[in-house]
């Protein structure tokens, strides 16, 4: 096996880094810049990077991440509504 696809082989089982993971979690939406509403959207440009470089597991985990990440808001949207009434 050549180095090439040694390095194909090892992306696909790459797992998300802590760091990459919290941005997932803690960010699950995308943010518009105020003038000209531009997508800058961290999340989406990282999930288009590993699309093409093939990090098959990173982008199960990222997707993962990001719908937990947005029931947590949700259940603290929640929690708060239920303690503020």
């Amino acid at each position: 096996m050549n180095q090439e696809q040694e390095n194909t082989k090892n992306r696909k089982n790459a797992a998300l880094s802590n760091a990459e993971a919290a941005g997932f979690f803690f960010i699950p939406i995308g943010f518009a810049k105020i003038n000209r509403w531009e997508n800058t959207d961290f999340n989406e440009s990282e999930m288009e990077r590993f699309k093409k470089f093939g990090f098959d597991r990173k982008i199960k985990q990222a997707s993962e991440m990001r719908k937990l990440g947005m029931i947590f808001y949700i259940s603290i949207s929640i929690m708060l509504a239920y303690i503020l009434k």
